[in-house]
């Protein structure tokens, strides 16, 4: 992930309704405390490894996660509203989706950092063509692929290359992050009536999200996981 200019406070969300202004930053709430609970998973499992050039690598995606977080935050602000009020509803997801899928080693923790930044980036740009162009724009941005990934996939590979056990179990390990992940996002969306509202047309004049496009939307993901999950040399 990386930053952006951030948006004008005296313009943002100008043009938006405030059903519509309240779905929008629930989403940005979702996606500030996800790049917020991130930054401090990555930082910690920065110190899984002593290796200087792979230990660089995942302490700078939790630094661009932090500076996503920043990004978010100051929209949320330029919209009217408190990033801390618009990220708590999200912070039982988040974080018990992190215990649940505390990593026991390394490998398991590259592979969630990977696979789990992933889904989340993929999820919310996938959500973001409901909401309006600025607050589009600052999601893409915070869901931008920096290339630091390069060095964890380079690694996985290498640990399963000399460990060929490896591949199996963590196979299972990058398809139980994507059903914990998936579980916990339906779970916030369905508690959340405003976001659904946005997702499905019902507070703003753009199309909406039917039964079809919601179908879609999940292929897609699924395809997307599948693609990270061989470029690691793993089966999804």
């Amino acid at each position: 992930m990386s930053d952006s200019p951030s948006t004008s406070a005296a313009s943002a969300g100008a043009h938006l309704g405030e059903r519509e202004r309240e779905g929008v930053v629930d989403l940005l709430g979702a996606i500030a405390y996800g790049t917020m609970s991130g930054f401090t998973q990555m930082a910690a499992d920065s110190e899984l490894t002593d290796d200087l050039r792979l230990k660089t690598a995942v302490a700078g995606m939790a630094v661009g996660e932090f500076h996503s977080h920043e990004l978010l935050v100051g929209h949320i602000r330029a919209l009217g509203a408190d990033p801390v009020a618009a990220m708590s509803p999200f912070v039982e997801a988040f974080d018990s989706f992190h215990a649940r899928t505390a990593p026991r080693n390394l490998a398991e923790a590259l592979v969630k950092a990977y696979i789990g930044d992933g889904i989340a980036d993929d999820f919310f740009r996938e959500i973001s063509v409901f909401v309006d162009d600025e607050s589009r724009a600052i999601i893409a941005a915070a869901s931008a692929d920096d290339g630091r990934t390069d060095v964890i996939v380079e690694e996985v590979r290498a640990q399963i290359r000399a460990d060929r056990h490896l591949a199996g179990p963590l196979a299972l390990w990058g398809r139980r992050l994507m059903g914990e992940a998936l579980s916990q996002g339906q779970l916030v969306a369905a508690h959340r009536e405003a976001l659904v509202e946005l997702i499905l047309g019902q507070s703003h004049s753009r199309p909406g999200a039917d039964l079809g496009e919601m179908g879609a939307i999940m292929q897609r993901l699924t395809d997307a996981h599948q693609q990270r999950m061989a470029r690691l040399g793993l089966s999804a």
